[in-house]
């Protein structure tokens, strides 16, 4: 579980500095359901504090599985 929850914190990471890298109005889209081939265009900022609620969230169950 430590190893998924530290890979899934990698990969939020790194798309948290994509995001920053990107220019103030570019067009960012997402699938909302995997499996699906549809897009749906979102808003940047939205989505960037979205992923980073689930950076923070993910970095502190990984905190509690190492108490453990």
């Amino acid at each position: 579980m430590a190893e998924a929850l530290s890979n899934k914190i990698h990969e939020l990471d790194i798309l948290l500095d994509e995001f920053s890298s990107l220019r103030p109005n570019a067009v960012v889209y997402t699938k909302r359901v995997p499996s699906s081939n549809i897009l749906f265009m979102e808003n940047k900022d939205v989505l960037k504090a979205t992923k980073s609620k689930e950076l923070a969230e993910a970095k502190d169950k990984l905190a509690g599985v190492q108490d453990l």
